[in-house]
């Protein structure tokens, strides 16, 4: 699709999507209406269509990253429980954890979080910051003793008086993520065309939370494509991103619904496997960080941005196309893989 002249004027569904968004319980967190920002060098190495970014590694707290948007919702419904310590388990490296001890730190809440895996010898990325935060941690072998790990901990906890809140079982955990989502695709269209240009795909890294609220924007707006790409083989991405699409419509009162037909998701960028860096992932950080000054990870947005580079090389866009890649932050995981980086120092891609 081709730039059009002049601003355009949203769809007038916005209006009514934000309604109904609005009575949803919400805190304040996030940093929102994060810059969306044209790529031109990245463009005109891959020689594909034009391509922007959108900054939400800028939303402000521990670094900033898309889950600041979800836990606005999720913090909301555990703020409702009148707690006093918030504890999550999540995994060793997390990007999530890192911002939901940024975000209870600004509610006034200590968090304890329970990471699987076993602490490394040198503590860096995600696991550094957690510390810096004040995060009270602990190590589980696997998700069963971290399951167990939550429990007692949570048991302990209330033993002291106090009154806890374990966030995995919180009831807005994978809707949140979807709200948060849809608000930001719209807040995306509204940037795209108040430049006049019309998007012809979004590019994204996701496991169907995410995946879910753009793929419901999809289908109420129409005129653009959504490309999730998954940096694990955990889950069936296409039934539980429509799972998680149906669920967050009932939560908003729309009558829409969505099947695994409906979405499209791409698993061939995991590589070797969830949390290990791939070829392709290290290739595509570099490539933003040497054109663009833009700092990727190599679990996430770095996998993510791979799929839409082996998409331009295929040939799948024009150069009259615009591509959006929506960056959801991680950069902290760059310095627990310093070595990647070091060894490749002096590698141009």
């Amino acid at each position: 699709m081709s730039e059009t002249a002049g601003q355009e004027a949203p769809p007038p569904e916005f209006a009514e999507i934000r309604a109904a968004i609005a009575r949803i319980p919400r805190v304040d967190i996030a940093i929102r209406n994060t810059p969306l920002i044209e790529a031109p060098n990245l463009a005109r190495v891959l020689g594909g269509p034009r391509i922007f970014v959108k900054r939400d590694d800028l939303t402000g707290v521990a670094f900033g990253g898309n889950k600041l948007r979800n836990l606005e919702f999720r913090l909301a419904r555990t703020m409702q429980e009148n707690p006093d310590v918030v504890i999550v388990g999540l995994d060793l490296q997390s990007n999530s954890a890192r911002q939901t001890v940024g975000a209870c730190n600004k509610l006034g809440l200590d968090t304890i979080l329970v990471l699987e895996g076993a602490r490394p010898n040198q503590v860096q990325g995600n696991l550094l910051v957690d510390y810096l935060l004040g995060a009270e941690v602990h190590f589980a072998r696997d998700r069963a003793e971290q399951r167990r790990m939550l429990d007692q901990i949570a048991a302990e906890q209330r033993a002291r008086g106090r009154r806890p809140h374990i966030l995995n079982d919180n009831p807005m955990f994978d809707v949140a993520s979807a709200i948060a989502y849809l608000e930001t695709m719209m807040e995306m269209l509204e940037q795209l065309a108040a430049i006049g240009v019309r998007p012809t795909a979004f590019y994204m890294s996701s496991s169907g939370k995410g995946a879910a609220g753009f793929e419901i924007a999809r289908k109420l707006f129409g005129g653009f494509a959504v490309h999730c790409v998954t940096a694990t083989s955990e889950f069936d991405v296409p039934a539980r991103t429509a799972k998680i699409a149906n669920e967050t419509c009932e939560a908003l009162g729309l009558s829409l619904r969505l099947g695994a037909e409906d979405i499209t998701n791409f698993t061939g960028f995991v590589g070797e496997r969830y949390g290990v860096p791939s070829e392709a992932g290290n290739e595509a950080t570099r490539l933003f960080a040497r054109h663009e000054g833009i700092v990727l990870d190599p679990i996430y947005t770095g996998k993510a941005a791979s799929g839409m580079v082996a998409h331009i090389r295929d040939g799948r866009f024009t150069k009259d196309d615009v591509v959006v890649f929506v960056h959801t932050g991680g950069s902290p995981a760059i310095f627990t893989w310093n070595q990647l980086w070091a060894d490749g120092a002096g590698a141009t891609p």
